[in-house]
């Protein structure tokens, strides 16, 4: 390879590029062992830094997956040390595959490569299709899996079907997120920051061997977040999107022998927010075929003698309602993890319990100041069982397998509760009802109610296999199968409630009221749900090494999301009670290769993406009001080009770059609910040809750090000293939050700049770091959408995090 060549092309791509063709030295390799298939290539073998060292970490992790036939992007211990990342939300930065929409704890959706779930909405009866495992424990709920996690060691992101791998089924792909073991040599640590808003951050972990024992030892970590909001409430109060996030992680490692390890973790959180408020930005008066919006947002305040704040809710982050909010989650857990060799085969076995509480206690419409509604809440109970038991045959053989049984129980319990206040009447009433009759109005809507209740419970089992053929030296044949069955049944019902006594009205005016109130909020019932599917998925791949360190290879893979019950409030006449699985057909090439002494790895994939049946969510207007539920699409496409890169040009300098084209659409969806602006048709619309809410075109990732040892303060200090600064900056295009692509839910461009500098001891004994993220104080909408909660055209949406600067000093003991 024509160096010269070479750096003058990358360059064109962007600085890390540039910096990692520029020295001929090792970094990321480890140490590997010849491959006992005769003939088969070697991988090159070089020098590796002591195991335990976060540089050697790291470098495992940026290797693991240079042979594996699929495209994959690692986030590196040293990343995560270096950017001052706790949680998933946090690290969805460094790869721009990887998309999270987040509204609160509850509502929140993972998409890798456009799949996995349509929007943030939540959905009791299905899980997502980007399942995400801690230590290889299957959380079913993402709000399990996406905030503080103590001694957080590394994420990977695989992306397309995993299922013939084990675990869960997927669509979009896998994000796997590891902490770290028990180790026999005592040691504690401590952590603390401080920033803006009062920002405080304390972790601790302690871990050593057990009674001075070689084969039992122990860790312990506990972590505690705070911070206060940053969104001001001109009425006074509260402070809104603060954040209370405490702790604790307990591992036991026994390994009596080097045949056998077992791992026990018990873990417990408990996250509290003021948060979520849709921040009102506008309201829709005309529809786009130039008609007017009857009863719009502005007609209904006139009637309140209320007007709103400036509709400039990025510009300044505030809000004016009432009432109170705030969200509580509390997770749970305990798992063995189990792995046995014997001669050569390795018996591996997870059993885990989840527990996940959601506790909302939101007594306000969260969007504007008068009293319209008065709770939107749905506490959740969910519990959850995984049982896998995987046996792998031994490694260097002309095949390799790996099969195993998959099982999960879930049961989730939802209680919802929605009031409407004292302006209900005059907000909610059409004109000629609150011109006519008033009070009426006020009778049929003020102090309305709603209970529900839902119990999707979840048994699924799933036999799964998976095989590598050495075909040729350099040239192997994977392929995988697998069943996953899911029985699903759920019960659901709902009733509603109202202070306001209609028996001084006429039986006319009484029936009317009681008509009102039926479309408005849903009248009395229950039906039930069951559903009994399976689905098939399968893999199959081949890959060749043309070098030792430069890989090609070709995929095929399968996989699915299972459907299951349509647990919502009010569901609209016609609207289906179960859901249909989704299938996703995978096509994937991809180079995996390795320059200058493997000091710049570049990893590059095209793909395209069939899924049929997407399950997608639909909104309908009923009375005054838009209700979101499930249905599926014909089918849906997501197609891209994706580029990988690490350099380390010289060992001061260390780079990465992600970068990601993927174009999402609908390719049948001829039966979708309309978006806002077209919500005058009496059909449905055709989404057919158009893109797949929250997931941007081009996305892209790229960051670097600097270290270099302060030999001129040698004199001065107890051990050598190693000043570093670093950037990363993270940019995507614009995306529809809604999945009905209302263009009143679009979110534009933007890009964020994080920066880092600090001083350390060379053996990292002490480490004290400044910060800033989101440098340029960009403010964003998360999401936003014309049909927020209290209807009439309003606009709202959560907002993003503005500029955060800290401290941060970690001791090492």
């Amino acid at each position: 390879m024509n160096l010269m060549n070479s750096s003058s092309l990358a360059c064109l791509v962007g600085l890390p590029i540039c910096l990692s063709l520029s020295a001929p030295t090792t970094v990321f390799a480890q140490d590997a062992a010849p491959s006992s298939v005769e003939g088969h290539v070697e991988d090159v073998v070089v020098t590796a830094p002591p195991a335990d060292t976060v540089e050697a970490i790291s470098q495992a992790q940026a290797t693991k997956y240079q042979e594996t036939p699929q495209a994959s992007t690692v986030i590196t211990k040293s990343q995560l040390e270096a950017l001052q990342i706790t949680n998933l939300l946090q690290a969805q930065k460094l790869e721009p595959s990887l998309q999270i929409r987040y509204s609160n704890v509850r509502n929140l959706s993972i998409n890798i490569r456009g799949f996995g779930a349509a929007t943030s909405n939540a959905t009791d009866g299905i899980f997502g299709g980007v399942p995400v495992y801690i230590d290889g424990v299957y959380q079913p709920r993402p709000g399990q899996a996406i905030f503080d996690i103590p001694d957080l060691q590394g994420i990977e992101v695989l992306k397309g079907p995993q299922g013939t791998s084990g675990g869960q089924d997927s669509t979009g792909g896998v994000v796997n997120i590891t902490t770290a073991l028990p180790s026999f040599t005592a040691q504690e640590t401590a952590e603390a920051s401080y920033g803006n808003y009062n920002y405080v951050q304390i972790k601790g972990t302690a871990t050593g061997a057990i009674a001075d024992t070689d084969w039992a030892a122990f860790r312990l970590s506990v972590f505690g977040t705070d911070r206060n909001g940053y969104i001001d409430n001109v009425n006074g109060g509260q402070k809104y999107n603060d954040w209370h996030d405490k702790g604790a992680r307990g591992q036991i490692l026994i390994q009596p022998n080097n045949d056998l390890s077992i791992r026990l973790v018990f873990d417990y959180s408990h996250i509290n927010q003021a948060c979520c408020l849709n921040l009102y930005n506008g309201a829709v008066t005309n529809y786009a075929n130039g008609a007017a919006v009857s009863n719009n947002f502005f007609t209904r305040i006139a009637r309140l003698n209320y007007q709103p704040l400036s509709a400039n809710a990025l510009g300044n982050y505030q809000t004016d309602v009432n009432g109170y909010t705030s969200t509580a989650q509390e997770t749970e857990g305990a798992a063995a993890i189990i792995n046995y060799n014997i001669n050569g085969y390795t018996i591996s076995n997870v059993l885990s319990y989840r527990g996940w509480d959601f506790h909302p206690n939101n007594r306000t419409d969260g969007t504007i100041e008068p009293q319209i509604i008065t709770n939107t809440n749905g506490h959740v109970t969910e519990r959850s069982v995984q049982e896998e038991l995987k046996i792998s045959t031994p490694k260097g053989q002309p095949v390799e397998a790996t099969g195993g049984v998959f099982y999960l129980y879930e049961a989730l319990y939802d209680w919802g509760l929605t009031t409407y206040g004292s302006a209900a009447g005059a907000y909610y009433a059409s004109p000629t009802l609150w011109a006519t009759n008033p009070a009426l109005a006020n009778a049929t809507y003020n102090y309305l109610g709603r209970q529900s209740y839902d119990n999707p419970k979840t048994n699924e089992i799933a036999p799964y296999i998976q095989d590598v053929w050495h075909a040729a030296p350099n040239f192997d044949v994977t392929t995988g199968l697998r069943y996953s069955y899911y029985d699903k049944t759920m019960i659901f019902r709902q009733y509603q409630f109202a202070a306001e006594d209609l028996s001084s009205f006429t039986p006319a005016q009484q029936a009317q009221a009681i008509a009102l109130r039926n479309a408005f909020i849903g009248k009395n019932g229950q039906y039930t749900a069951d559903t009994h599917q399976g689905i098939f998925s399968a893999l199959a791949s081949a890959s060749y090494k043309f070098t030792p360190d430069a890989m090609g290879y070709v995929t095929w893979a399968r996989g699915g999301r299972g459907g299951g019950p349509n647990a919502v409030a009010n569901l609209p006449t016609g609207a289906p009670t179960t859901v249909k699985p989704e299938t996703v057909n995978s096509y994937e090439v991809g180079l995996k290769s390795a320059f200058f002494d493997q000091r710049l790895l570049v990893n590059m994939a095209a793909f395209v993406m069939y899924n049929q049946n997407y399950i997608t969510n639909e909104t309908s207007n009923v009375g005054s009001t838009p209700i979101t539920y499930l249905g599926n699409a014909k089918e849906a496409v997501s197609r891209g080009v994706e580029l990988d890169i690490r350099g380390r040009p010289i060992d001061d300098i260390t780079t990465y770059a992600s970068f990601t084209y993927n174009d999402t659409y609908f390719r049948s969806f001829k039966n979708s609910a309309c978006p806002y602006e077209l919500s005058y048709m009496t059909t449905p619309c055709d989404l057919t040809g158009k893109p797949l809410s929250n997931t941007p075109k081009f996305a892209m990732a790229t960051g670097f750090e600097y270290s270099h040892k302060l030999d001129v303060l040698e004199s001065i200090t107890p051990k050598p000293l190693v000043g570093y600064f670093g950037a990363d900056f993270t940019y995507q295009t614009g995306t529809y939050s809604n999945s009905d692509d209302s263009i009143y839910s679009y979110i534009p461009a933007y890009g964020l700049l994080n920066l880092h500098a600090g001083v350390r001891f060379e053996d990292a004994s002490w480490d004290l770091s400044a910060w800033a993220h989101n440098a340029l104080n960009n403010h964003y909408f998360i999401n936003l959408s014309a049909a927020t909660s209290i209807g009439a055209g309003v606009i709202g949406g959560n907002v993003s995090d503005p500029l955060m600067v800290g401290v941060t000093l970690k001791a090492k003991l």
